[in-house]
């Protein structure tokens, strides 16, 4: 039984250590792609997708090349972002949808 105490103190512990490093992220410059970056971390989806659309990138773009800190933009949401899970599905998701409205676009072409 006090091991199961020990332990559940132990990730306690260590989700609020978590959250507190979400919370320190901080741009170097104001750049459009370093405040996608602090955006992404800060772990609001709207303003996600707000910063995305004013990018002028695209989602698959944004997942696949932006650099936060030299890791991918979903590795370094998944090490430093709040609400971490929720910011990378949308991510994916959004761009799973747009590689498929491109593939049935291009399907539709050929016809």
């Amino acid at each position: 039984m006090n091991i199961k105490k020990i332990a559940i103190g132990f990730l306690m512990a260590t989700g609020l250590i978590a959250s507190t490093n979400a919370a320190n992220v901080v741009a170097k410059d104001n750049s459009g792609l370093t405040q996608l970056c602090v955006t992404a971390a800060a772990g609001n989806i709207a303003a996600m997708h707000n910063k995305i659309r004013s990018s002028g990138y695209s989602h698959p773009f944004i997942a696949k090349n932006i650099q936060c800190n030299g890791e991918n933009i979903i590795s370094f949401i998944k090490h430093n972002g709040k609400n971490a899970e929720a910011m990378i599905l949308s991510l994916e998701r959004l761009r799973a949808k747009v590689i498929s409205t491109a593939h049935a676009k291009n399907s539709s072409e050929v016809k």
